[in-house]
């Protein structure tokens, strides 16, 4: 590959952050933006693991109501304002509908009460208010509804994030550009705490190359893999994480509406507008094996459409109209008797001979940022020094000098005339770049083929594909298509388009035909694994 993996040997980090998820992603661009010298370590690609996995969503748990979490609720209601006043051009507000029936454990009454509360403790007032509708008026806004003990719905507002993936990448390139060093495919191996720091060796996992640095304080932000990294530091009390297995299907468009539904088993998952198509899940169940390779099976996935069809009897809502799934572990930092009902809180606790290893454990995408915060406080209070957290009001790369829908209707028109592209393409990737979507532009225009549609699923371009590399830390196919842009989400993600996607990277990372040919395999290794649960 390309890149020389180079640390700093004579240096002493503030921090070393391992895990390069949203949660380490955040904690790197805070300690960065607090002057912290700092290195970030991610064993596989930014976002590869459970960050990439969710529902999609930028919300403030509404179910969590149900368990008298008020507290939590409140942080992700304030986060989700936070994050999308920070990112309009990722995050978007989403009406979501709860279908209610005769036989679900919650009548109107209760879920109308529950939005109510959840209302009241949203912060963004511009977001349209609830609503509470009988019956029939429920059928007129979504007539594939099973009518059969049909009572009623009721209306509340969250935000989707098309591709969690991107605010990722925003969190890595902010602490990059604000001075952290960040490394994705470096593994750590061993965290050696000292009298006078900790010694972290790791290895790139490309060449092979043992790396050694020095460092004050290690954060362990793994997620998943938190238990790993804390056997690797010497840590052999009983495990911190429990681990819950959630997968998702992607289908052909089943509602114009999002839809939260209780299953007959108490359960709640959606069916959400995806694009062109529409996502269905989560499911929430016990793991006990390999981290590095879970997958959808037979199980999950009869059960999300054995509860899809019983909502909405006339769909095809059948394994082979399933274009892919997806699956993630959540890393929750507390057990409990149903894993439903545990706690999505996070912890953050010092730990090792010294105290020099810092955990974070538990949370959600939603309150990264929080947790990021509760981290470097208590890194700061190990290192000695103040500093205050201001990742709340500092824009990201992509951010806009005004507000969203201003900066749309000035940006769009100037930008499409200049580069001689349509409007629809402008606001496609300003929906992945926000302000950044004019270097996009300035690359395509250099190089004629760069302006290139890449697929007609998607408006992706292939100066994308040059920009995930000379910009965005991209080093393989996978990364690319699969965590850059958005034609990974789309019906095909990208495979019919794979070879010339690695002929352009190839290029500039200096891949031979050898390694292009190797590339495009393993991105369509990656893909099989949607497909995991073994169509009939």
């Amino acid at each position: 590959m390309a890149r020389m993996t180079n640390f700093k040997s004579d240096h002493v980090y503030d921090l070393i952050i391992i895990g390069g998820g949203i949660t380490g992603a955040g904690v790197a661009r805070d300690a960065a933006l607090r002057g912290l010298s700092t290195l970030l370590i991610e064993k596989g690609d930014f976002s590869s693991g459970v960050s990439s996995k969710s529902t999609r969503l930028i919300h403030g748990g509404l179910r969590y109501l149900a368990n008298f979490e008020v507290d939590l609720v409140a942080e992700s209601l304030r986060e989700r304002s936070i994050l999308r006043r920070l990112a309009p051009y990722l995050i978007r507000p989403i009406p979501i509908s709860i279908p209610i029936y005769k036989q679900d454990a919650h009548g109107r009454a209760i879920v109308s009460v529950g939005i109510r509360l959840y209302d009241f403790l949203s912060r963004e007032k511009d977001i349209p208010h609830y609503a509470t509708y009988g019956r029939d008026r429920t059928l007129e806004y979504e007539p594939r509804l099973n009518p059969d003990g049909l009572t009623g719905s009721a209306l509340f507002y969250d935000n989707q994030i098309i591709l969690p993936e991107r605010l990722v990448v925003e969190n890595i390139t902010s602490a990059r550009d604000n001075g952290a060093s960040v490394y994705n495919y470096v593994r750590a191996e061993q965290i050696q705490e000292r009298d006078n720091g900790v010694v972290l060796m790791a290895r790139d996992v490309f060449t092979g190359e043992v790396l050694t640095a020095r460092t004050k304080v290690v954060v362990n932000a793994a997620g998943p893999w938190v238990d790993t990294v804390r056997r690797a530091g010497g840590i052999d009390s009983a495990p911190m994480i429990y681990p819950t297995k959630g997968i998702h299907l992607i289908l052909p468009r089943l509602t114009e509406r999002a839809l939260f539904i209780s299953s007959r088993d108490g359960r709640m998952f959606f069916i959400i507008p995806f694009g062109e198509n529409s996502l269905v899940g989560t499911t929430d169940t016990k793991y006990a094996d390999d981290l590095d390779n879970v997958h959808a099976n037979r199980e999950d996935v009869n059960y999300l459409l054995t509860e899809s069809r019983r909502i909405l009897p006339g769909t095809s809502l059948t394994k082979e109209a399933i274009y892919y799934t997806y699956a993630g572990i959540r890393p929750l930092a507390f057990a409990g008797r149903s894993e439903s009902k545990i706690s999505r809180k996070h912890r953050v606790v010092r730990e090792g001979k010294t105290g020099s290893i810092i955990t974070i454990a538990g949370g959600k995408y939603t309150t990264y940022r929080n947790m990021a915060k509760d981290t470097l406080d208590t890194v700061c209070t190990a290192l000695g020094v103040r500093s205050s957290c201001v990742t709340n009001t500092t824009p990201f790369p992509g951010g806009l000098p005004v507000e969203y829908d201003e900066y749309m209707s000035a940006a769009v028109p100037e930008l499409a005339l200049r580069y001689q592209v349509s409007p629809e393409s402008v606001s496609h990737l300003i929906g992945l770049y926000g302000a950044r979507a004019e270097a996009v532009l300035e690359m395509a225009k250099d190089e004629r083929p760069l302006g290139e549609r890449i697929s007609p699923e998607s408006r992706d371009v292939y100066a994308q594909v040059l920009y995930s590399v000379r910009e965005e830390e991209a080093r393989t196919v996978s990364d690319i298509i699969l965590r850059r842009m958005h034609l990974g989400i789309t019906a095909s993600r990208g495979l019919p388009q794979a070879e010339r996607i690695a002929e352009v990277a190839g290029r500039e990372l200096g891949w031979s035909k050898e390694e292009t040919r190797h590339q495009v395999e393993e991105f369509q290794k990656e893909i099989q694994k949607g497909a995991a649960f073994q169509k009939p």
